[in-house]
């Protein structure tokens, strides 16, 4: 009887194996969220790690978390280890894209024709858009973002200035790096004395200048024909002409021969012109290459659902339709930090009270101990039914995962 246990155990035990595999995210995956979930299932396993990270295995071997995406490339290990420590590994890789609401809207029922450039250019870092999440590409580029753009896409060294540029780049300027970078190059200049202007929008026949100087100086000028609107003594005309022949700059249209060197560039065109660039050209081909990059430098932040550690009231039983003071406390413990909580809500509806009553660790509403992580509520209940009622605490981190607990109280007749 007892080796027919054991055989049985064994035929058990290698049917399942050592195993681990996951159902999201899958292998070269594209995406524009910042976060998504990492689910799986393990046999065999004691211990698991994602990033490095150890994870908690539920009792039927599924586990899941969060992962936070960087910009770009992002890579993530998943490791398992059997109780002899025999590992067993799969990994993810998955692209992060870069997009802005108002570059996914529909321009006459197709996409903006410069979104691809936007995309690529804001998911490898050169381009940013606004602080309410859009991009404006209609907006004019500012000799700031010009700045801040041509330094990314030529991968200058970025070192903060020991004093103020100017009168209006000052050595804290969130620019003032990228300024004095193509400063030093002499991709741009002061506009005077003391002042660059980092406002001030471009035209189209200064960018012209700019990007051909950095860009084109190993260009060998060929005498073509330049645009109608840009005569010879154009200030900028033979670098508008290389800019034409190198391919970097084009007219305002397929059809027609002008080129309106007087008129502010647009973002959308400053992204257009950028994408032209050899390095962005290099770096968007090695962006889109899944066989390249994906390595532990890589690896993607990991979340993980706040944990209700406990849940207490007192009194844990008051009468029924009197007015009875309670305080509801639950501890509350975020592996991310304390910092990574959103909200903790009570759901005192068991109580014909609110559903999302929210609990404090700011010493307030009956809080003992700020930033402790034991959040607490102080209220008065009067519940109109007696039996035992069920108040759930929930967690809410930045990211959107939550977690759960529970306690009773007890109203009597």
């Amino acid at each position: 009887m007892r080796l027919a246990f054991i055989i049985l155990l064994i035929l058990s035990t290698s049917a399942h194996g050592l195993s681990l595999s996951l159902q999201s995210p899958t292998d070269k995956l594209t995406t524009y969220d910042e976060v998504i979930t990492l689910s799986g299932r393990g046999y065999g396993l004691s211990t698991l790690a994602v990033n490095r990270v150890r994870m908690d295995i539920n009792e039927d071997g599924t586990f899941s978390c969060g992962l936070v995406l960087n910009r770009g490339k992002n890579f993530v290990e998943v490791v398992g280890w059997d109780p002899s420590g025999q590992p067993i590994k799969t990994v993810r890789r998955v692209l992060r894209l870069i997009t802005f609401p108002d570059m996914e809207e529909k321009y006459d029922g197709r996409p903006h024709w410069a979104r691809r450039a936007v995309i690529a250019l804001a998911s490898l870092g050169v381009a940013e858009g606004y602080p309410d999440g859009n991009f404006y590409p209609n907006h004019p580029l500012t000799r700031g973002e010009m700045a801040s753009w041509l330094a990314r896409s030529e991968g200058l060294l970025l070192l903060p200035p020991s004093q103020d540029i100017s009168q209006d780049v000052p050595k804290e300027h969130w620019r003032a790096a990228a300024i004095q970078a193509v400063l030093n190059k002499n991709y741009m200049t002061l506009q005077s004395s003391n002042y660059f202007g980092i406002n001030e929008p471009l035209t189209r026949g200064e960018a012209a200048k700019i990007v051909i100087d950095a860009e084109g100086r190993a260009f060998e000028e060929e005498v073509k024909e330049a645009y109608l609107d840009v005569p010879e003594t154009h200030p900028f005309f033979s670098q508008i002409k290389k800019a034409k022949e190198k391919k970097l700059m084009k007219g305002i249209s397929l059809k027609s021969p002008f080129f309106e060197p007087n008129r502010d560039i647009t973002r959308a065109e400053a992204a257009i012109l950028f994408s032209r660039f050899g390095r962005v050209k290099w770096m968007s081909k090695w962006l889109f290459d899944f066989n390249q990059g994906f390595e532990p430098r890589a690896y993607s932040r990991i979340n993980t659902a706040p944990r209700v550690e406990w849940v207490s009231i007192a009194p844990n039983s008051i009468p029924a339709i009197d007015e009875n003071p309670v305080r509801l406390i639950a501890r509350i413990n975020d592996r991310e930090g304390r910092e990574n909580l959103l909200t903790v809500k009570a759901d005192l509806s068991a109580l014909d009270g609110p559903p999302d009553a929210e609990m404090f660790d700011d010493g307030t509403h009956g809080d003992a101990q700020a930033n402790d992580s034991e959040f607490a509520l102080a209220f008065s209940a009067a519940p109109q039914s007696w039996g035992e009622k069920i108040i759930r605490v929930t967690a809410l981190d930045r990211y959107g995962w939550q977690g759960s607990g529970q306690t009773t109280l007890t109203v009597t007749r």
